[in-house]
Protein backbone atom coordinates (compact mmCIF):
# COMPACT_ATOMS: atom_id res chain seq x y z
CA UNK A 1 0.00 0.00 0.00
CA UNK A 2 2.00 2.99 -1.32
CA UNK A 3 2.37 5.86 1.26
CA UNK A 4 2.46 9.67 1.07
CA UNK A 5 3.05 12.85 2.61
CA UNK A 6 0.87 16.13 2.25
CA UNK A 7 -0.04 19.36 3.26
CA UNK A 8 -3.84 19.16 4.16
CA UNK A 9 -6.53 21.15 5.18
CA UNK A 10 -9.74 19.40 6.32
CA UNK A 11 -12.78 20.80 4.00
CA UNK A 12 -15.69 18.23 5.44
CA UNK A 13 -15.59 15.82 7.78
CA UNK A 14 -18.52 13.37 8.76
CA UNK A 15 -18.55 10.30 11.68
CA UNK A 16 -17.99 6.68 10.90
CA UNK A 17 -18.68 4.17 13.17
CA UNK A 18 -18.15 4.87 16.63
CA UNK A 19 -14.49 5.33 15.98
CA UNK A 20 -13.73 6.69 12.96
CA UNK A 21 -14.18 9.65 10.73
CA UNK A 22 -14.27 10.42 7.08
CA UNK A 23 -12.79 13.58 5.33
CA UNK A 24 -12.39 15.68 2.56
CA UNK A 25 -9.18 16.79 2.41
CA UNK A 26 -7.54 19.57 0.04
CA UNK A 27 -3.81 18.78 -0.33
CA UNK A 28 -1.04 21.19 -1.83
CA UNK A 29 0.38 18.44 -3.33
CA UNK A 30 -2.29 16.24 -4.36
CA UNK A 31 -5.30 18.40 -4.74
CA UNK A 32 -8.58 17.33 -3.02
CA UNK A 33 -9.32 13.85 -2.17
CA UNK A 34 -11.30 11.64 0.48
CA UNK A 35 -9.65 9.47 3.45
CA UNK A 36 -10.18 7.62 6.48
CA UNK A 37 -8.99 8.77 9.90
CA UNK A 38 -9.53 4.98 11.72
CA UNK A 39 -9.88 5.80 15.47
CA UNK A 40 -9.98 9.63 15.48
CA UNK A 41 -13.00 9.96 17.30
CA UNK A 42 -11.48 8.13 20.50
CA UNK A 43 -10.75 10.04 23.46
CA UNK A 44 -7.00 9.14 23.40
CA UNK A 45 -6.48 9.55 19.54
CA UNK A 46 -3.52 10.95 18.46
CA UNK A 47 -5.22 12.07 14.84
CA UNK A 48 -8.23 14.00 17.04
CA UNK A 49 -7.18 17.30 16.43
CA UNK A 50 -5.23 17.07 12.62
CA UNK A 51 -8.78 16.08 11.54
CA UNK A 52 -10.56 18.62 12.97
CA UNK A 53 -12.57 21.18 10.05
CA UNK A 54 -10.42 23.70 8.81
CA UNK A 55 -7.64 22.19 10.70
CA UNK A 56 -4.02 22.98 8.55
CA UNK A 57 -1.98 19.73 9.54
CA UNK A 58 1.08 17.88 7.63
CA UNK A 59 -0.66 14.07 7.08
CA UNK A 60 1.02 10.68 6.20
CA UNK A 61 -1.57 9.21 4.43
CA UNK A 62 -1.83 5.29 2.59
CA UNK A 63 -3.39 4.63 -0.81
CA UNK A 64 -6.81 2.82 -0.33
CA UNK A 65 -9.14 1.10 -2.97
CA UNK A 66 -11.75 4.04 -2.45
CA UNK A 67 -10.80 5.83 0.68
CA UNK A 68 -6.73 6.71 1.50
CA UNK A 69 -6.02 6.33 5.07
CA UNK A 70 -4.99 8.97 7.36
CA UNK A 71 -2.04 7.50 9.19
CA UNK A 72 -0.21 10.55 10.76
CA UNK A 73 -1.52 13.73 11.66
CA UNK A 74 1.16 17.04 12.45
CA UNK A 75 -0.96 20.14 13.29
CA UNK A 76 0.79 22.69 11.84
CA UNK A 77 -2.56 25.29 12.16
CA UNK A 78 -6.13 25.25 14.13
CA UNK A 79 -7.38 28.33 13.77
CA UNK A 80 -8.39 28.25 18.04
CA UNK A 81 -9.54 32.37 17.35
CA UNK A 82 -11.87 30.85 14.83
CA UNK A 83 -13.35 27.85 16.50
CA UNK A 84 -14.18 30.26 19.31
CA UNK A 85 -16.11 32.24 17.98
CA UNK A 86 -19.52 31.32 16.09
CA UNK A 87 -19.35 34.69 13.68
CA UNK A 88 -16.05 33.33 12.69
CA UNK A 89 -16.14 29.36 12.41
CA UNK A 90 -19.48 30.03 10.30
CA UNK A 91 -17.32 32.29 7.52
CA UNK A 92 -14.13 29.74 8.11
CA UNK A 93 -16.57 26.38 7.58
CA UNK A 94 -18.09 28.41 4.22
CA UNK A 95 -14.77 28.93 2.95
CA UNK A 96 -14.10 25.38 3.07
CA UNK A 97 -17.39 24.05 1.73
CA UNK A 98 -16.83 26.25 -1.35
CA UNK A 99 -13.85 25.83 -2.03
CA UNK A 100 -14.51 21.94 -1.45
CA UNK A 101 -17.55 22.51 -4.02
CA UNK A 102 -15.06 24.53 -6.84
CA UNK A 103 -12.21 21.75 -6.58
CA UNK A 104 -12.68 18.52 -8.07
CA UNK A 105 -11.59 15.37 -7.07
CA UNK A 106 -6.91 14.70 -7.30
CA UNK A 107 -7.28 18.10 -9.16
CA UNK A 108 -3.43 18.97 -8.06
CA UNK A 109 -3.74 23.14 -6.91
CA UNK A 110 -0.92 25.01 -4.79
CA UNK A 111 -3.18 27.94 -5.54
CA UNK A 112 -6.19 27.13 -4.47
CA UNK A 113 -4.46 25.76 -1.62
CA UNK A 114 -2.32 28.55 -0.72
CA UNK A 115 -5.55 30.91 -0.85
CA UNK A 116 -7.58 29.22 0.92
CA UNK A 117 -5.23 28.79 3.85
CA UNK A 118 -4.43 32.33 3.52
CA UNK A 119 -7.58 33.34 3.93
CA UNK A 120 -7.76 31.88 7.44
CA UNK A 121 -4.94 33.01 8.91
CA UNK A 122 -6.52 36.48 7.79
CA UNK A 123 -9.46 35.68 8.99
CA UNK A 124 -8.45 35.32 12.47
CA UNK A 125 -6.73 39.06 11.69
CA UNK A 126 -9.93 41.02 10.50
CA UNK A 127 -12.24 40.05 13.41
CA UNK A 128 -14.49 43.68 13.12
CA UNK A 129 -15.25 42.87 9.69
CA UNK A 130 -14.83 39.19 8.25
CA UNK A 131 -16.51 39.75 5.34
CA UNK A 132 -14.33 41.48 3.96
CA UNK A 133 -11.90 38.30 4.05
CA UNK A 134 -14.97 36.26 2.83
CA UNK A 135 -15.34 38.45 0.01
CA UNK A 136 -11.93 38.62 -1.13
CA UNK A 137 -11.52 34.73 -0.84
CA UNK A 138 -15.07 34.40 -2.91
CA UNK A 139 -14.01 36.92 -5.92
CA UNK A 140 -10.22 35.20 -6.19
CA UNK A 141 -11.92 32.04 -5.86
CA UNK A 142 -14.10 32.28 -9.01
CA UNK A 143 -11.17 34.17 -10.60
CA UNK A 144 -8.92 31.21 -10.31
CA UNK A 145 -11.86 28.84 -11.20
CA UNK A 146 -12.34 31.14 -14.79
CA UNK A 147 -15.81 33.11 -13.01
CA UNK A 148 -13.99 35.84 -12.78
CA UNK A 149 -16.92 38.59 -12.88
CA UNK A 150 -17.18 41.07 -15.66
CA UNK A 151 -15.98 44.55 -13.09
CA UNK A 152 -13.84 46.91 -16.04
CA UNK A 153 -17.18 47.52 -18.11
CA UNK A 154 -20.39 46.55 -18.82
CA UNK A 155 -21.12 43.02 -19.58
CA UNK A 156 -23.53 43.76 -22.24
CA UNK A 157 -22.46 46.91 -24.24
CA UNK A 158 -19.08 46.93 -23.19
CA UNK A 159 -19.44 51.30 -21.96
CA UNK A 160 -17.57 52.40 -19.50
CA UNK A 161 -19.20 52.71 -15.82
CA UNK A 162 -19.79 56.09 -15.10
CA UNK A 163 -19.90 56.81 -11.09
CA UNK A 164 -23.65 56.28 -11.34
CA UNK A 165 -25.69 53.52 -9.62
CA UNK A 166 -25.05 50.34 -11.91
CA UNK A 167 -26.18 46.99 -11.88
CA UNK A 168 -24.60 43.40 -11.12
CA UNK A 169 -26.35 40.63 -13.17
CA UNK A 170 -25.41 36.88 -11.65
CA UNK A 171 -26.53 35.36 -15.20
CA UNK A 172 -24.55 37.56 -17.21
CA UNK A 173 -21.36 37.51 -14.45
CA UNK A 174 -20.61 41.34 -14.31
CA UNK A 175 -21.56 44.07 -13.92
CA UNK A 176 -24.40 46.60 -16.11
CA UNK A 177 -24.54 50.34 -16.96
CA UNK A 178 -26.77 52.69 -15.58
CA UNK A 179 -28.52 52.21 -19.54
CA UNK A 180 -28.68 48.14 -19.19
CA UNK A 181 -29.71 47.89 -15.74
CA UNK A 182 -32.97 47.19 -16.41
CA UNK A 183 -32.57 45.29 -19.18
CA UNK A 184 -32.06 41.87 -17.29
CA UNK A 185 -34.33 40.46 -15.23
CA UNK A 186 -31.86 39.14 -12.36
CA UNK A 187 -29.89 42.34 -12.09
CA UNK A 188 -29.10 43.45 -8.59
CA UNK A 189 -28.69 47.70 -8.45
CA UNK A 190 -25.63 48.36 -6.89
CA UNK A 191 -23.76 52.04 -5.79
CA UNK A 192 -20.37 52.92 -7.47
CA UNK A 193 -18.81 52.30 -3.75
CA UNK A 194 -19.81 48.44 -4.33
CA UNK A 195 -18.04 48.61 -7.68
CA UNK A 196 -14.69 50.48 -5.92
CA UNK A 197 -14.60 48.11 -2.90
CA UNK A 198 -15.25 44.82 -5.23
CA UNK A 199 -12.47 45.99 -7.45
CA UNK A 200 -9.89 45.91 -4.54
CA UNK A 201 -10.87 42.98 -2.66
CA UNK A 202 -9.97 41.30 -6.15
CA UNK A 203 -6.90 43.51 -6.74
CA UNK A 204 -5.47 44.39 -3.62
CA UNK A 205 -2.05 42.63 -1.60
CA UNK A 206 -2.82 41.01 1.65
CA UNK A 207 -2.39 43.71 3.49
CA UNK A 208 -4.12 46.11 1.35
CA UNK A 209 -7.28 43.99 1.95
CA UNK A 210 -7.29 44.00 5.88
CA UNK A 211 -7.10 47.52 5.63
CA UNK A 212 -10.09 47.88 3.62
CA UNK A 213 -13.20 50.35 5.30
CA UNK A 214 -16.13 49.73 3.30
CA UNK A 215 -19.58 51.12 4.57
CA UNK A 216 -22.61 48.93 5.18
CA UNK A 217 -23.89 49.22 2.49
CA UNK A 218 -20.80 47.86 0.17
CA UNK A 219 -20.79 45.10 2.27
CA UNK A 220 -24.29 44.40 1.92
CA UNK A 221 -24.44 44.53 -1.67
CA UNK A 222 -21.53 42.77 -2.40
CA UNK A 223 -22.83 39.82 0.02
CA UNK A 224 -25.93 40.06 -2.27
CA UNK A 225 -23.89 39.95 -5.56
CA UNK A 226 -21.76 37.68 -4.82
CA UNK A 227 -24.43 34.65 -3.45
CA UNK A 228 -26.39 35.22 -6.28
CA UNK A 229 -23.45 34.75 -8.65
CA UNK A 230 -21.97 31.36 -6.85
CA UNK A 231 -26.03 30.17 -6.58
CA UNK A 232 -26.11 30.29 -10.37
CA UNK A 233 -22.73 28.71 -10.77
CA UNK A 234 -23.57 26.42 -8.48
CA UNK A 235 -26.92 25.94 -9.11
CA UNK A 236 -28.07 25.77 -5.54
CA UNK A 237 -27.14 27.27 -2.17
CA UNK A 238 -24.10 25.94 0.05
CA UNK A 239 -25.98 25.20 3.77
CA UNK A 240 -23.15 26.91 5.71
CA UNK A 241 -24.22 30.04 3.28
CA UNK A 242 -27.65 29.61 4.36
CA UNK A 243 -26.26 29.90 7.74
CA UNK A 244 -23.73 32.64 7.21
CA UNK A 245 -26.83 34.94 5.72
CA UNK A 246 -29.14 34.15 9.10
CA UNK A 247 -25.90 35.67 11.13
CA UNK A 248 -25.64 38.52 8.96
CA UNK A 249 -29.07 39.34 9.31
CA UNK A 250 -29.06 38.61 12.89
CA UNK A 251 -26.32 40.94 13.28
CA UNK A 252 -26.88 43.52 11.64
Amino acid sequence: MPVYKANTLVLHRTNLGETDKILTLLSRESGKLSAVAKGARGPKSKLSGATELFTHSKMLLATGKSLDIVSQGEIRESFPALRDDLALMTRATYLCELTDRFVEEREPNQDVFDLLLSALYLLQRRTDEPDVIVHAFELRLLTERGYAPHLDACVRCGAALLRARVGFSPSLGGLLCAADRFSVDDTISITAETVEFMRALLAGEAHEVVGLRPSAVALRETARCLRWYIRYRTERDLKSAEFLEMLRLTAG
